[in-house]
Formats: C-alpha cells, sequence, structure tokens
C-alpha cells in the first residue's frame, strides 16, 4: 500500500524541467547498456578462461584479455596461453570478441556525440545549481543591456539566471561566463519556475518586443503575486505600453530612449556640480560599489516606533546614516536631526557602504529590539 501510494504520489507531482533532462539522460544512458554488457561479457568469459589457463593470475589474465581483444598482441604474456588449449581459447576470443569491441566502441561513441550527452548533462545540472539559488534575479532575452546588468550584478554579487529561446546564443554566453542559464521560452510557467521563480527577488523582462513581454509579466505575476515581495522591470517601446505593462503586473517599465534623455539632461542641468550629480547618478543606477541608498520601512510593531534618531544612533551602531525620512503621506523630510523621531508608517532613507547596508537592514528587520535595548541599557 505504501509503495503504491507513492506512485500515486509521483503520478500527481507536476512534471518539471529538470524531470524532463533527467527523463532525456536516462534515455541516452539506457543505449549505452547493451554495448556496455557485450564488453563486459567478452572481457569476463577472457579474464576468467585465462585465469583457469595460469591457475588463478588475475592481473596478467585481465591484460592478456585487453591486448586481445583490443588487437594490441604483446604476445603470450600469461602461463598457460601458449599451450595448444590457450592458443585455441585465444583464437576463438580475437575471432568473436574483436568484433564485440569495435562494435561497442563505435555505438559508445555514436550515442554520446549523436545524442548530446554532455549538453544535456550539463543543462542537467545547471538546473541541479539553479534549486540551491536564494534571493537572485531572472533575467528574460539576452543582449547588450543584460550583458551590463550582469556585471552591475555580479559586482554586487547577486545571483542570476538567464532566459533566453535562442540556442545559438550559447557560444556567447559561456564566452560572457553567464554561470546560469536557460534556453527556452521564458513565458511557459515550468521554465519560469526552473529558474526559480518561486525563491526569486525579482524578474527583468527584455526580450524586445511588447508582446513577449507582455506574456512573461502576466505568467510571472500569476506565480508571485505579491509586489512587495517580487519584483518586475520591464522594457517598453513606449509611455504608453510602459503603462500598461505596470497595470499588468509589472513594479516598473521602462522606456530606454526616455531613460537615457533623463539621464543626459541630469547632466545639462548640474553642470556646476558635475561630481555630486555624477555620483548621485552612479548610485541611482548601481554603478558605484562604494556607496548606496537604501529604504527601509518601519514595520507597524518596531521598536524604532517613538525612539529619536540619536537614541539608536545608526551611524555609529551599524556605519549608516539615515539622510532622509519619508512619511507616510509621501511627503519627504530632508530636516531631519537627532531629535527627529521615528514614526509608524516612516521609511528610513539609509547611506552608506553596500555591505553595510545590508547589515543594517537584516539588524533592524529582524533584531531591532537588540538594537534599541542595548542602547537603551546603556
Amino acid at each position: 500500500m505504501a509503495r503504491l501510494r507513492l506512485k500515486r504520489k509521483k503520478l500527481r507531482r507536476k512534471k518539471t524541467l529538470k524531470d524532463i533532462y533527467e527523463e532525456r539522460l536516462f534515455e541516452i544512458l539506457r543505449q549505452f547498456q547493451l554495448p556496455l554488457l557485450m564488453l563486459h561479457t567478452v572481457m569476463s568469459v577472457g579474464t576468467i578462461g585465462y585465469m583457469i589457463l595460469s591457475d588463478g593470475d588475475f592481473i596478467n589474465s585481465l591484460y592478456m584479455t585487453i591486448i586481445t581483444v583490443g588487437t594490441i598482441g604483446y604476445g603470450e604474456v600469461v602461463r598457460g596461453s601458449d599451450t595448444l588449449i590457450g592458443r585455441i581459447f585465444t583464437t576463438f576470443l580475437a575471432l568473436g570478441g574483436i568484433g564485440v569491441f569495435t562494435t561497442s566502441v563505435t555505438i559508445l561513441i555514436r550515442v554520446f556525440f549523436a545524442e548530446d550527452f554532455v549538453g544535456v548533462f550539463r543543462a542537467w545540472k545547471m538546473l541541479n545549481d539553479i534549486e540551491k539559488l536564494r534571493n537572485h534575479y531572472i533575467l528574460c532575452g539576452f543582449n547588450r543591456t543584460t550583458l551590463e546588468l550582469i556585471k552591475l550584478l555580479k559586482k554586487r554579487k547577486i545571483n542570476y539566471v538567464v532566459i533566453d529561446s535562442r540556442k545559438e546564443i550559447e557560444r556567447q554566453l559561456k564566452e560572457s561566463r553567464v554561470e546560469y542559464y536557460i534556453l527556452e521560452e521564458p513565458y511557459k510557467r515550468m521554465i519560469l519556475e526552473a529558474a526559480g521563480i518561486k525563491r526569486a527577488k525579482g524578474l527583468v523582462v527584455n526580450l524586445g518586443d511588447d508582446a513577449r513581454n507582455i506574456a512573461v509579466i502576466v505568467t510571472a505575476r500569476l506565480l508571485r503575486p505579491d509586489k512587495e515581495n517580487f519584483f518586475i522591470f520591464s522594457f517598453a517601446s513606449n509611455p504608453e505600453t510602459a503603462q500598461k505593462l505596470e497595470e499588468l503586473g509589472a513594479n516598473r517599465a521602462i522606456v530606454p530612449q526616455k531613460l537615457l534623455a533623463t539621464r543626459l539632461a541630469a547632466y545639462i542641468f548640474h553642470t556646476g556640480s558635475a561630481y555630486i550629480s555624477d555620483l548621485f547618478d552612479k548610485i541611482a543606477f548601481g554603478e558605484e560599489s562604494e556607496i548606496d541608498i537604501l529604504e527601509l520601512q518601519v514595520a507597524e510593531d518596531s521598536p524604532l516606533i517613538g525612539k529619536k534618531l540619536k537614541e539608536i544612533d545608526l551611524r555609529k551602531q551599524l556605519g549608516v546614516t539615515v539622510i532622509a525620512i519619508r512619511k507616510s503621506d509621501g511627503s519627504l523630510n530632508l530636516t531631519i536631526t537627532g531629535d527627529t523621531e521615528i514614526e509608524l508608517g516612516d521609511t528610513l532613507i539609509l547611506f552608506g557602504h553596500p555591505k553595510r547596508l545590508r547589515v543594517a537592514q537584516k539588524i533592524l528587520t529582524e533584531r531591532a529590539r537588540e538594537l534599541v535595548g542595548g542602547r537603551d541599557e546603556a
């Protein structure tokens, strides 16, 4: 009964992309069974035969079998093989074994290369590795923009998975040292699940076609409906399409031409303060690896509520600075001091080194009471 229930459970479980590659891998391996069995039989018969002739000399018997079947023929190295019975046995082993050896090796080589065993195994192993990823980003579509984004993600040590349906770009992906990729259609539910969408932090859609972008966004949002915990960013051809993509589930849809013009305008409007504008520009676009800005929303039950900034002193304790506070009504308080009190609904704008900010985010969301308690005791 237990075995029957296990079988039913397996049948009920939806087949994944990894399952498909596993099945393909076993199909290829099954084709190795007959030639390997033939080789094993010939090697066993030959070795046992020579061991009988030599009274149990296993090593020399195995060696004699290999040089006979492999047509190497270094001579009679096994005691008893130079007798009449030994030479008759060697004759029949050579006649039958050479044919079996040649046929088996030919089949193995043909299956190995014709069935792309290496490619299937590599894809299966990659899917296994992707299953271990957490809080990564899924990048749908591979082009120059994606490649630049990958460089920035690598700087921040953020994992990613590229999905693209074009098989011909695999060589380019390898040359670009893209570690994780899936060469399938990204709008399919199975493919997004294989890329770890249930464990991912976000999705970037850049397929160069609005209709395909929409298909991916809709599927992804069905799998991860919570916009607060799973972020979808997409490219759009025009502002109208960008609005539609955001209505369909994207957190932000970007029009590349508009974004480029906005960034260029920032330089034009701030020519007198080039360094500062360039610094904040790089921070905003994730190009600055030494400094970053983080928004941290204060939870309803956070012990930070009611505390003054000087009481928690984040600069001293965590190495980050509160540069502004966004209020619950959307307004931004830039005139903060040590006496500024944190209120319910506030979002702290933190400034500091990316590593420090990550630590601060973890502590302020998971162990804020210890932090506040430590200050109170002090």
